[in-house]
Formats: C-alpha cells, structure tokens, sequence
C-alpha cells in the first residue's frame, strides 16, 4: 500500500478527529503531518514568496499550506515509496478510496505523474478522450483545465522530486503549481483525473457543508489582486502553452467539459 498522509495544524482537533474516524472507518493507515503555521517560518523565506519585490507572491497562509504538502512529499520519498497519497484535513473520503488504493499499492500506471481525488461539484473539467487509463472499475483521463483545490491527490516520487527542487515551486499556490494553467505541472506532465472522484472538500459537499469542520482556515485568495492587464496577459500565455502541449488534443480542448462526480454520490 501507498504510504498515506493527512495534513492538520494542531488547533484544528476537530479536523484531526473527524480525519482519523475516516481512516479508521475505511480500514487505512495514515500518517499526520503537522501543518506549517505562518508563525513558524523563517522571516526571510516569508519576505521572499510573500513579500518579493517584483512578481509573483503568495500570502502567509498559503506559503504554510505550500510547505506543509511539501513536508507530505518529503516523507514519502524519505521512506522509499514510488508515490505518496496526500489528504487535507477538511475532505469527506468515499467508502471506495480502499479499492483505488489496492489497485495501485505498488505504484501508480505507467506514464501517470499525479492522480487528482477530488471534485469541487458541480464545477466541469476538460478531459482527454485520448488513452483513458483503466483500473477496475475506475479511470483516469488527463486533464486538460485547471481544477483548484489539493485535498487529495497521489503524485509519484519522481514529480515530487523535481517539484522540491524547482525555485520558483513556492512562488504559486499550491493547487495551482499542480492543477491549474497557471502552473507548470498541468502542461509538462502527465495529470490525471480519478472518475469517479474519491474525495470532496466539506465545504463543497451539500451533506457537510455547515459542519464545523468545514469551516477554513486558509480561504484568502481572493484578496491577492491582479490588474486587469496581469489577467489579459495571463490567459495570453495560457493560450499560448494549450496550443503547444495540448496541440493534440484538440477534441478535449473543444469539446464540452464534463462534472465529475462523488464516488458515494
């Protein structure tokens, strides 16, 4: 089995309890991560991803929560694994999560560099038709869109790597670095969305949404502004890259996005 990891920060009890009945529940083992706090890190790392004096910039707690996914990833790679599964705390796990699991015990298929658990609802995703991957009773197709949020995912020891290793890894959110056009991951490996999803965040889930535990400690991204001209020029550049590494994909690219839904659902 994948080693798994869950990441809570020390005040969220709560979190902490409502993640480890799921686990227990399902039959897995798990292992927390203690989240990063905006308190604990080195002013100078905070003065150079938040405070930059020219592009980019993330805000504190989003720099705590890049650092504490990538404690996640340094622990799998420490203990030997070909990939590590990575949850948030705040994600309501399907009672089908241990099928997946087995099916991918020593390791990910072939050609795969991060598999995305999550859906965000109702929200559609544009997906390859190209070489979907079969496993069981689920698939994978690559995404082609940008699908935020990082509540559960597997990504493999080799894009772990070479993500730790990238200067520029904390400049961007998180989800974005992996999920979105924004990023580089999407583009330049192969990212891959679980059908049907295995996890939702609470607040996204109508059954959870009102709960205690959904409520966020991390949800400020909206007050980071970009003028209209950053905007205009970003969706340039993605243009840009959709026509050189997903040329071929033009189907995907233009034809109609697709829910994905909750495996329990």
């Amino acid at each position: 089995m994948l080693p798994i990891y869950y990441i809570n920060t020390a005040r969220r009890t709560d979190r902490r309890a409502f993640m480890e009945r799921q686990f227990a529940a399902l039959g897995l083992a798990a292992t927390r991560i203690e989240a990063v706090t905006p308190e604990t890190i080195d002013p100078t790392v905070i003065a150079r991803f938040c405070n930059p004096p020219s592009g980019r910039r993330v805000r504190e707690k989003e720099l705590a929560n890049n650092l504490s996914h990538q404690m996640a990833w340094r622990a799998f790679i420490a203990a030997g694994a070909p990939a590590g599964v990575v949850f948030e705390d705040d994600g309501r796990l399907s009672e089908r999560l241990p099928e997946f699991l087995a099916l991918v015990s020593d390791g990910v298929p072939d050609g795969v560099d991060v598999i995305k658990f999550e859906t965000l609802g109702r929200r559609a995703l544009r997906l390859s038709p190209r070489r979907p991957v079969g496993l069981g009773t689920f698939e994978l197709r690559r995404m082609l869109s940008t699908h935020f949020g990082a509540c559960g995912y597997v990504i493999t020891r080799r894009l772990a790597e070479d993500a730790l290793a990238d200067p520029h890894l904390n400049t961007l959110v998180n989800d974005v670095y992996l999920f979105a056009r924004e990023g580089p991951v999407l583009y330049r490996r192969r990212v891959y969305q679980c059908l049907p999803a295995l996890s939702i965040q609470l607040d996204q889930d109508g059954d959870t949404r009102q709960s205690p535990e959904a409520r966020s400690d991390v949800q400020d991204r909206k007050s980071v502004p970009r003028s209209r001209l950053r905007r205009i020029a970003e969706n340039l550049h993605a243009a840009s890259r959709d026509a050189r590494y997903f040329g071929g994909e033009w189907r995907g690219m233009l034809g109609p996005r697709h829910p994905i839904p909750f495996a329990d659902d």
